[in-house]
């Protein structure tokens, strides 16, 4: 279904009033809860110690919560809709993400209470290295700093995102909508681009180097 939307949204984008119906439209699809994915245990068990890696919370409503620094490694979020959530700071690498709503989230670097030898603040990036977001909408969101190495956005909507700085190294962004992103500082190597192409910017290596 998520496909087929997709496909609606990329032929709506030629329209003049595109944007603002794309944008209305992102902020009405709320995933409908699917009872026998969402195990309640989980989701009470992450709202209380913040702590769920490899929990199922398939269409979980986690809109509006602060999840910073939350370890949500390898935890099955398909559907689930993290609107206007936190996640400064939190884990969620190895996630399925896969059709689901992070329209106007943070996910930004977390300043720890502790020190390293130097006697500077820890800094703690958003992390969802691997992470599947096969058809996920990311709205107005903001990812700056965050490590999303090797990250799937295979037909994913993205408009009006920030990614400045944002570890995008071998990243998939085949047959992805992308309109009006902030890629400044990002690391791209290695990445499928829009095209189909391997990005080779900001690589370690002489592009010479690289296979082809």
């Amino acid at each position: 279904m998520v496909q087929g939307i997709t496909q609606w949204l990329w032929q709506c984008v030629t329209s003049p009033v595109a944007l603002p119906v794309v944008t209305a439209f992102s902020l009405l699809m709320v995933p409908v809860p699917a009872a026998q994915a969402l195990d309640e245990g989980d989701l009470q068990r992450l709202i209380e110690t913040n702590e769920c890696p490899g929990c199922d919370l398939q269409a979980a409503d986690l809109r509006r919560l602060d999840l910073s620094g939350a370890n949500l490694e390898g935890a099955n979020l398909k559907k689930a809709n993290f609107f206007y959530a936190v996640l400064d700071g939190a884990n969620l690498s190895g996630a399925d993400l896969s059709s689901t709503n992070l329209s106007y989230v943070s996910a930004l670097t977390l300043i720890s209470d502790l020190t390293n030898s130097s006697g500077q603040p820890i800094e703690i990036p958003a992390k969802f290295i691997g992470a599947d977001l096969t058809g996920a909408l990311l709205n107005y969101g903001d990812f700056s700093g965050a490590d999303m190495t090797e990250a799937n956005f295979f037909e994913a909507f993205i408009d009006k995102t920030q990614f400045v700085g944002s570890q995008l190294q071998r990243t998939n962004f085949a047959s992805t909508f992308v309109h009006d992103i902030d890629l400044r500082g990002a690391n791209l190597c290695g990445s499928t681009y829009w095209g189909g192409n391997d990005y080779r910017r900001s690589c370690d290596v002489p592009v010479t180097d690289l296979n082809e």
